[in-house]
């Protein structure tokens, strides 16, 4: 490569770093979104270590998952398609085990598809890209248990900094597939 062609490149580069600092292309904290909501948390789970260490920001449910051996995690999540983290074909849960200081909303109408839930905002830190060891049951279609056939749950623990209960939850998505 030229000179001149190792200086225009290395000029566009820091055009573009300037860009990205004058635009706020700040990757230090990711505010998910409904339209950015399932693009994020698909990406999390295929590279968890980029998000160590960045603060998250999100309107979900509360839900909580018993795995099987009767251990219970307090979730912040949203429903999504099948097949998306799991085999057995049913819809699943996709979000955040939380770990949090304060007192959290009991989920409400946890088993029924409908918007009317526990909605919160959460924002706090992914501190660790290793997923929790969180092995559930696997379902069928009816939601009746498959004997002898399990699942793991891939969840990233959010510490929660803040914790708020959302009143007005109409304008947001129970359920997102992309």
């Amino acid at each position: 490569m030229s000179k001149l062609k190792k200086r225009a490149f290395k000029l566009v580069l820091l055009l573009i770093a300037a860009l990205c600092l004058l635009c706020g292309c700040d990757t230090s904290e990711y505010i998910l979104n409904e339209d950015t909501f399932f693009l994020v948390m698909t990406n999390m789970q295929y590279y968890p270590s980029q998000y160590v260490g960045k603060t998250i920001e999100a309107d979900l449910f509360m839900y909580t998952v018993t795995d099987i051996y009767g251990n219970e995690y307090q979730c912040a999540v949203r429903k999504c398609s099948s097949g998306y983290g799991c085999n057995c074909g049913a819809d699943m849960v996709i979000g955040f085990v939380l770990e949090y200081d304060g007192e959290l909303p009991e989920p409400k109408n946890q088993s029924e598809d409908t918007n009317d839930k526990a909605w919160v905002h959460v924002r706090g830190t992914i501190n660790s890209a290793e997923f929790p060891d969180i092995t559930i049951h696997s379902y069928d279609s009816d939601g009746n248990v498959i004997e002898g056939v399990n699942e793991t749950l891939k969840m990233l623990v959010l510490y929660a900094e803040e914790v708020t209960e959302i009143e007005d939850y109409s304008g947001l998505s129970y359920y997102v597939t992309e």
